[in-house]
């Protein structure tokens, strides 16, 4: 739970409240290299260093104080059934508690302080967090929100110490349902989260302004999507472990337009690549290259059928036509041109 959190600088002596501090990873790394000719670059997102575990996350406390950490000996009321405020009472390991009690249980409104600085003030029930409360940890992070049990349960807000923040639902200390996360570096996502990751629907927002908006799965883009380039690329359609795989349509800025299958970011299997003057290639692909058998048509609407290996054309295997419903066998697969020039971003 976040609040248990609070001394793990202390020796890790047996007792129930030892914190414990777990970071969960709040990124998806998308692969840096997308070896397609779109040269597309899908930038990661912002996280936790995956070598040295620094970086975002949200740190969780466990259940509270083992038995016998508070002591009934000396003070009045520790058997009663009623609430009651009591002076500020030494618990063990130096942690201080300011509040109410119900017999030797914290039970309504308290101020709990650990020795390292950390600090909770909210609602107690039966020596828990419950209800509505802030935790402040010790290097500066902070949970302000509902509380069930020692867990953050229900809404609540997490800011980190950078800046970055946490806005929605929680479920045993884990981020759960839709939120808006925001972290420093004007990264931002707005959707759907389950057991501490982004999945379901949601749109992440990088600050140079490229955008993903679609499905997540298990913190990665995952499904059917759209990824708006700040230089105005965009692709839309199926996803697969943060990569394009299946089908979808690729378009750039100037015109040009890819529609078919893709596999690991690049094109494979049939497509069409469409340039804005006309030009189209309808065919096979494979690694990102025209590679198989296509028809290729000119800009003036002749089309004509050939063979292509690693991007570069082999031969003709037939005479220029302007009907293809016979010599492409009546269907338009998909295509580009001939010269692997033609491709540049």
């Amino acid at each position: 739970a976040i609040l248990a959190q609070a001394a793990f600088f202390l020796p890790c002596a047996p007792r129930g409240g030892a914190w414990r501090r777990r970071v969960m990873g709040h990124c998806l790394c998308i692969a840096a290299e997308q070896a397609d000719q779109h040269q597309q670059e899908i930038e990661p997102f912002p996280g936790r260093n995956k070598a040295t575990g620094a970086g975002g996350g949200v740190k969780t406390f466990s259940t509270g104080f083992e038995p016998g950490a508070f002591s009934n000996e000396g003070n009045a009321g520790a058997n009663s059934k009623e609430r009651i405020e009591r002076t500020t009472v030494l618990l063990e390991h130096g942690v201080k508690y300011t509040g109410q009690w119900k017999g030797d249980k914290r039970d309504g409104q308290g101020l709990q302080e650990w020795p390292d600085g950390a600090r909770f003030d909210g609602q107690w029930q039966n020596g828990l967090a419950e209800g509505v409360g802030k935790f402040v940890h010790a290097d500066g992070d902070i949970y302000e929100g509902q509380w069930r049990e020692d867990k953050a349960n229900g809404e609540g807000v997490y800011h980190h110490a950078d800046g970055s923040r946490y806005v929605g639902q929680w479920k045993d200390d884990q981020k759960e349902g839709h939120a808006v996360e925001e972290w420093a570096d004007n990264s931002r996502f707005e959707g759907q989260y389950r057991a501490g990751k982004k999945h379901g629907q949601g749109k992440f927002t990088w600050p140079e302004g490229s955008a993903y908006e679609g499905e997540f799965q298990n913190n990665e883009i995952h499904g059917y999507g759209t990824y708006t380039w700040n230089d105005g690329r965009v692709f839309k359609g199926q996803w697969q472990n943060n990569r394009m795989s299946g089908d979808g349509t690729f378009t750039w800025r100037d015109g040009r337009r890819y529609e078919g299958s893709y596999l690991n970011d690049k094109k494979e299997g049939q497509g069409i690549f469409m340039w804005p003057d006309g030009r189209e290639y309808n065919g096979d692909w494979k690694d990102g290259k025209q590679h198989g058998t296509g028809v290729f048509k000119t800009a003036k609407g002749d089309l004509r059928r050939g063979e292509w290996k690693d991007g570069v054309r082999i031969r003709w295997i037939s005479e220029a036509y302007r009907d293809d419903s016979q010599q492409a066998g009546g269907s338009r697969s998909k295509a580009e041109g001939p010269q692997v020039t033609s491709f540049g971003p």
